[in-house]
């Protein structure tokens, strides 16, 4: 039964049934009680283990606007907000989960929280940050004091993850709060391969009773070997296969049995996993489906249950290493939650990448880049492009959006003299989607890179590595490792919902710093990529209608531009292989601050048309804050 412990009422697309909220569609919303007149507040909220942990959108209705706040995601059980409350609030709404069906929620506290306690968690974490306070402060910022509050403050280090999984975790109730919505007992039959039972009994018998203390009410069968379990599966509907000392969370298999009845046609469902280490228990959080990923650094871990029918092979070791590469993406499910905990030495890859793809001749390319004088910036790009990219068959569409000193143009008419430059000539008010959509269907190429003029070729092979992967059948934008002229990383993909709209994830470090799962160095989906550097196949760009110059002409358009490509089963690729220095936004300039008036109108439209991604990045994961460019948590 959901119990009202802060009143939680009905608003849109939720009903009561038999005690539980039922969502009618994707995004229902509850109406909550008014929180008080306190500037900041700290909520506690909690939803069934049994539920998919995504983030809360918490809505403030003003007078004048409404403000939504993307929440933690309740990956332990519950989750802590600690923000702002709009002092006109008229009216406060809460969006709990993201799929139709019963879903169970709770916020379990409201406590005020003074200025001072603000302050002291920003000087706690990052002291120097409390400038970026006071000064909007002093010139009436309110909105960009308060963002800078969030960035300094709203995180926790992933060295502390047992201090703030124990603020957060909640006992599993199964005949209450989480109790299941589908008959346990007609759900799925599980067996667990565990080798080396024989030789590590004290271990084994850790996993043995992780076992048999399981919720579920279908017990599981234990096989000792490959030809022992092949004996079972007639009876076995999903398969793992676990190590001696391996220890199952005590809901596993009722977490893992709701998913799949929630997700039919499921082949292989993972989740997440605690490790045990020298410092004491980490979290390994993973994204959803990242075949890239996996087949260049193996992240699925141990936790991860493969459907009987996919083991059709002679040896089921083998089976198992194979089958993720062969499924379609909707029949893997992530299960966003730790449901086992395992030693972190004992990590052991199952699945094995996909044969290499044969080697084709690359495809045309047309390189679009935009310029309005800065000579300084794109002699160097146009010199690196032409002498060093290897690409046999490109052309350079410079697009000139009012240039006028004497330089730049000298520059310009330099260039054409390579055979293969074009110039467009567009003096106009700034549009860089509409600007860019123009250059598109004034060029050729089989592959569209769009290029910022303040960026300089590193690999020579750039162009063949990016405009190969943009061909691929299942392949939207693609994007490379930018650096800037320091050697940090400037970009290494996009997430969406980073600062509650999206940015660059794993930045501001060197390419070999430690990152989430080493993924900085591995090509891996992403759910987006910067237009600074990004390639599209040129019929999947047009299928979308190219960037939206009416909505949103400067920012966010290539973000929207990913998500439009994904909504059709594009989906975007970093790819690392590919490297160029970028000077970030050198040509168009870039302040210390910038008012949130700043294209504010482009910044309302992509939070209203993505909140569903905002809010769930499927290549990123609700326990890591968003606002951090490195894993932390939240």
């Amino acid at each position: 039964m959901t119990r009202q412990t802060y009143a939680l009422t009905p608003e849109k697309d939720v009903i009561v049934r038999d005690g539980r909220f039922f969502s009618l569609s994707k995004e229902p919303w509850l109406r909550v009680a008014d929180f008080g007149a306190s500037r900041f507040v700290e909520i506690v909220f909690r939803t069934s283990l049994l539920d998919d942990p995504v983030r809360p959108v918490l809505r403030f209705v003003t007078p004048s606007r409404v403000i939504d706040r993307i929440l933690p995601g309740p990956v332990a059980g519950a989750g802590v907000w600690i923000g702002a409350m709009p002092a006109d609030a008229r009216a406060i709404l809460v969006s709990p989960t993201n799929a139709p069906g019963a879903f169970a929620f709770e916020i379990e506290s409201v406590r005020p929280v003074g200025l001072l306690e603000m302050l002291t968690r920003v000087w706690r974490r990052k002291p120097g940050k409390l400038w970026s306070y006071f000064l909007p402060t002093l010139f009436g910022f309110r909105a960009e004091a308060e963002n800078a509050l969030d960035w300094a403050s709203n995180w926790e280090p992933l060295d502390d993850f047992e201090t703030w999984q124990a603020r957060r975790a909640r006992r599993f109730e199964p005949a209450g709060f989480d109790a299941p919505r589908s008959d346990p007992r007609a759900g799925p039959r599980f067996a667990i391969l565990m080798p080396g039972r024989d030789a590590e009994p004290d271990r084994s018998a850790v996993t043995l009773a992780s076992i048999e203390r399981q919720s579920y009410p279908l017990r599981a069968r234990i096989a000792r070997s490959e030809e022992e379990l092949a004996s079972l599966l007639a009876e076995t509907d999903f398969v793992a296969r676990l190590l001696p000392g391996d220890e199952l969370a005590d809901h596993a298999f009722a977490a893992l049995a709701e998913a799949i009845a929630r997700a039919p046609r499921t082949k292989l469902i993972y989740a997440d996993e605690l490790l045990r280490t020298q410092r004491g228990l980490r979290p390994s959080l993973k994204p959803d489906w990242s075949p890239s990923l996996e087949a260049a650094g193996p992240y699925l871990g141990r936790c991860a249950f493969y459907a009987v029918s996919t083991l059709a092979a002679p040896e089921i070791g083998e089976a198992m290493r194979a089958a993720p590469f062969r499924l379609a993406r909707d029949e893997i499910a992530h299960l966003r939650r730790w449901l086992l905990t395992r030693d972190a030495e004992s990590e052991e890859a199952i699945v094995a990448p996909p044969a290499p793809a044969p080697a084709e001749p690359a495809p045309s390319v047309s390189i679009i880049v935009l310029t309005r004088d800065r000579a300084d910036l794109l002699g160097p790009c146009i010199e690196s492009l032409l002498r060093l990219s290897t690409h046999p068959a490109f052309e350079l569409v410079i697009v000139d959006n009012g240039s006028r000193k004497a330089e730049t143009l000298v520059l310009f008419e330099k260039a054409k003299t390579d055979p293969r430059v074009r110039l467009l000539s567009r003096p106009e008010p700034f549009n860089f989607a509409r600007l860019n959509n123009d250059a598109v269907r004034a060029s050729t190429g089989a592959v569209v890179v769009f290029l910022n003029n303040d960026t300089v070729v590193v690999s020579p092979d750039w162009l063949e590595t990016l405009s190969r992967r943009a061909m691929a059948p299942q392949t939207g934008a693609v994007g490379a490792l930018l650096l800037y002229p320091d050697g940090r990383i400037q970009h290494a993909g996009v997430t969406i919902g980073l600062g509650q709209d999206a940015g660059h994830f794993g930045a501001l470090v060197a390419p070999d710093a430690p990152s989430w799962l080493g993924r900085a160095g591995h090509a891996h989906e992403t759910s987006a990529v910067t237009a600074a550097c990004m390639a599209v196949e040129r019929r999947k760009f047009d299928s979308v209608g190219g960037f939206d110059e009416i909505n949103l002409p400067i920012e966010f358009n290539d973000t929207d531009l990913c998500l439009r490509l994904a909504e059709r089963g594009w989906t975007s690729l970093y790819v690392p292989q590919a490297r160029l220095l970028h000077y970030e936004s050198a040509s168009r300039g870039s302040a210390l601050f910038r008012p949130m008036s700043v294209y504010a109108k482009e910044r309302d439209y992509f939070r209203d048309r993505w909140r569903a991604v905002i809010r769930d990045d499927p290549y990123y994961h609700p326990a890591l804050s968003l606002y951090a460019r490195h894993p932390a948590l939240w």
